[in-house]
């Protein structure tokens, strides 16, 4: 099996491969870790496989792979031991974590060495660019000039000369544009282009785009927007992504291309802020209003954005929305999807696929090569009727054919019989979703589950990872690390039930530090799976669903959960209410709920009254989709969770001292208003602390000392918050501690001298700590710590290093070229450079 051009690396994956498949078919002992291991193995594949030909095509040492093949080795040997696992208790436990730890091996190698060598390939890729356009600018003008007469010109000469240039030009002309947000996504890899389809679009976009508006006017010129009109799935969004990557339209817009995704409920203040800080970690735009938001976003455009602007709205449900951007400006285009035509504008409407191009994009999904998964041969006649079978719907030929790719002619004949013997409908909408519901039927138990979860969150908000994370720990025995979180979001973005957006970690990233495999990535759901995920869930009566799903836009909760009066069984409880929502919770009877969450858009906020009868309650999620904290007033309620172990609050204002709650491991709070919260408190607040993360919490200046007394803390994490300046000396007492992160905490000058009693401290992380002017000066106590992030110290004077430093041990310090020379006397670390931004 040819896997990698690398010999051995291929011959390593493919036998652990095959060896991993052979054995869980012939043994029940490891199953479910030798399954999650070929997966594992299938998903870094790829990656791994771009990485190794570019090292080659560099000229690279073949050492830089050794740790991946001496971890194969290792694999390989105890599958084998495995296979001869029969009774033994003792070795069944033993083996069943040692597998589990080479997975978790493989992703670590995958998050931090892969992307670290892909990130410094890339970045002296960026130095030859940049060297040899230094070299042409240094020559005379009139030796250019007549270079360029006898080669025809540079853009001539076999384009790569030309390619360098335009790749170091976009590069400088795109550093002011990276600061901003609305940028448009990353196309899905493996796209099937319809080049036909993208031509009429681009010419439709392109066509008189010189006229538009002169800016004289205040009226709304409606022959600037253009609406992209399609059923649901249709592809819509993958298509203008696809116009916004195209050379043409690139060369046309430049820099202005922006692209929004509005969603059902939008808020226009958030929106416009996602656009001035577009990483959440920086100060707020304050807005008085919706017509402030409106006016500073229409000077900025005025200010910034010079020639034709591509402004693309994605996901709009209302033409009314529309009318908040401004289409007056020359050179202005405003794309717009829907699922509705809108009369006021021009519509081009997304035709559904013709059988050729439903068949090549099924045929993508259903036949693409993978080493672990090889392709069957198939009837031609059978994948006809599949496609027909599939409603020539585009997500819904990707979904059934991921779901039977590498399947024998049975199960496809299994599933054509399913889908026939539905009767017809003539809805497009139900029709999708009845044939998408044979392809959620074909998933493991499990996998439906974790599926059906992500149908508790709102339409078009990134989904955190970590909150899902949170959690499958409880309701599915999945590990704290984020492994087995992780192998099943790969399972479901491989059959296109989820995007994922995995955000670079390891060496490689200047972030720094992180708790587990899950911080920082998101997932986002196609509007119509969400749909099928909640139509789901719904097929119980209220009272016998395990997932209560509510969604209230109008003042008051639906009255079809009033008139419930038996308790009801739910495990997982969601409810999403509006701006205009009147906080008069009714009394609802839900004591088996395990999963609060939690999702609402208003100033003040009142936790459910019922949420006291919650015994069982363990994870909580309190989400604020407007653009300022929310102030919730009745945070009592929470001390009558004793079995609250997990809770995350994002963009809430903590208005009152938190109770004691003694079982809580897990706290995060997100763009919080934190005031008093940690202000007359006892001692024993939370005495079984195991992790604390606060992200871009403004008013937080020190680290509450009575978090002190949370001695078993191991996991704590501040980050992106700018006020932030120091710690009492009782930090010392949190000798538990494993990880400390403080990236971006720009105020703080110095770390407490007491955190040289942290022995069992391995991560330190003080990324873009600005002012940061010392390390502590008894750091090199620190017996256990392995890495210190560094990048972006430039408080940091010359050659002010501790000078304990020298008694430090198997230390990587992760850093930027300026910091590295103060470390690089020092022989006993181990400096890993990274570009800084």
């Amino acid at each position: 099996m040819a896997f990698l051009k690398d010999p051995n690396i291929s011959q390593s994956i493919s036998t652990l491969a095959n060896l991993a498949i052979s054995v869980a078919q012939t043994t029940t002992n490891f199953k479910p870790e030798l399954k999650l291991l070929v997966l594992t193995l299938e998903r870094i594949a790829p990656i791994i496989q771009d990485t190794v030909n570019m090292n080659q095509k560099l000229d690279r040492p073949e050492a830089e792979w050794k740790m991946l093949r001496d971890e194969m080795q290792r694999a390989i040997k105890l599958v084998k031991k495995c296979s001869k696992v029969k009774w033994n208790i003792i070795k069944k436990s033993s083996y069943r974590q040692k597998l589990k730890d080479i997975n978790g091996n493989f992703l670590r190698f995958f998050e931090f060495e892969v992307q670290a060598l892909q990130s410094r390939n890339i970045r002296e890729t960026l130095l030859e660019v940049n060297n040899v356009k230094l070299k042409m600018d240094s020559l005379p003008s009139d030796l250019t000039k007549d270079t360029r007469l006898r080669t025809g010109g540079v853009r001539n000469r076999s384009g790569s000369l030309s390619s360098s240039f335009r790749i170091e030009q976009s590069r400088c002309e795109n550093m002011e544009r990276e600061k901003y947000g609305w940028r448009v996504p990353a196309l899905p890899s493996g796209i099937v282009p319809f080049d036909e389809l993208l031509e009429k679009l681009k010419a439709e976009v392109v066509a008189g785009i010189d006229g538009g508006g002169d800016g004289s006017s205040m009226d709304y010129d409606y022959r600037s927007v253009l609406v992209v009109a399609a059923a649901g799935g249709c592809g819509k969004t993958t298509l203008v992504k696809m116009l916004c990557h195209d050379p043409g339209i690139e060369e046309k817009f430049g820099e202005n291309i922006l692209f929004v995704t509005v969603s059902e409920t939008p808020n226009l203040m958030v929106i416009v802020n996602d656009l001035f800080n577009p990483n959440s970690s920086g100060l707020q735009v304050l807005f008085e209003s919706n017509e402030d938001a409106k006016n500073k976003l229409e000077s900025f455009l005025d200010e910034k954005v010079s020639g034709p602007m591509l402004l693309v709205l994605d996901d709009v449900w209302s033409d009314s929305f529309i009318e908040n951007f401004p289409s007056t400006k020359r050179g202005c285009k405003i794309l717009v999807t829907s699922t509705t035509a809108f009369p006021n504008y021009d519509v081009f409407q997304l035709d559904p696929l013709n059988q050729k191009d439903a068949k090549t994009l099924f045929c993508h999904s259903a036949f693409k090569e993978c080493e672990l998964r090889p392709s069957r041969i198939i009837n031609d006649k059978l994948v006809s009727q599949m496609v027909t079978c599939c409603k020539k719907h585009p997500l819904t030929l990707s979904m059934i054919g991921r779901a039977l790719n590498g399947k024998d002619e049975s199960v496809w004949e299994s599933m054509l019989r399913q889908l026939s013997q539905d009767s017809p409908v003539l809805d497009l909408h139900k029709d999708v979703l009845m044939v998408l519901e044979r392809s959620f039927e074909a998933l493991d138990d499990e996998f439906k589950e974790c599926f059906l979860d992500l149908g508790i969150f709102p339409e078009d908000e990134r989904i955190p990872v970590s909150a899902l994370l949170n959690m499958w720990v409880e309701l599915y025995n999945h590990d704290d690390d984020g492994v087995d979180t992780l192998a099943k979001i790969f399972e479901l973005n491989h059959r296109d039930l989820v995007n994922l957006n995995l955000m670079t970690t390891g060496f490689g990233n200047e972030s720094g530090a992180l708790a587990n495999y899950c911080n920082q990535h998101f997932v986002t759901q196609h509007d119509l799976l969400r749909k099928l995920a909640i139509h789901l869930n719904a097929k119980l009566p209220l009272p016998q669903r395990s997932r209560l799903i509510i969604n209230a836009q109008g003042e008051d909760l639906p009255t079809s959960i009033e008139k419930v009066q038996e308790p009801m069984q739910a495990r997982i409880l969601s409810i999403s209410t509006g701006e205009s929502f009147s906080s008069q919770w009714w009394n609802m009877k839900v004591p088996h709920v395990e999963v609060l969450v939690l999702n609402f858009m208003s100033n003040t906020y009142t936790l459910p009254h019922f949420l006291a009868g919650m015994q069982k309650l363990k994870i909580l999620n309190l989400t604020n989709h407007c653009l300022y904290p929310t102030e919730i007033d009745n945070f009592h309620l929470l001390s009558c969770s004793y079995n609250l172990t997990r809770i995350r609050l994002e963009r809430v204002a903590i208005s009152s001292s938190i109770l004691p709650l003694l079982n809580l491991q897990k706290a995060s709070f997100i763009m919080c208003k934190i005031g008093n919260a940690f202000e007359k408190v006892g001692p024993n607040t939370l005495p079984g602390l195991l992790e604390l993360e606060i992200d871009s919490c403004q008013d937080l200046v020190e680290f509450p000392g009575i978090l002190c007394t949370s001695v078993r803390l191991k996991k704590l994490s501040i980050t992106n918050c700018i006020q932030m300046s120091g710690f009492p000396e009782e930090f010392g007492n949190l000798t538990n501690l494993e990880t400390l992160s403080l990236g971006s905490c720009m105020k703080l000058e110095k770390l407490p001298e007491s955190i040289s009693g942290l022995q069992k401290l391995s991560i330190l992380d003080v990324s873009d700590c600005l002012r940061l002017s010392k390390l502590p000066d008894e750091i090199g106590k620190l017996g256990g710590l392995r890495v210190i992030y560094m990048t972006g110290c430039k408080g940091l004077p010359p050659d002010h290093l501790p000078p304990s430093v020298k008694d430090l041990s198997h230390t990587h310090v992760v850093c930027n070229e300026q910091i590295s020379y103060q470390w690089r006397e020092f022989r006993n670390v181990e400096i890993h450079l990274v570009e800084e931004d």
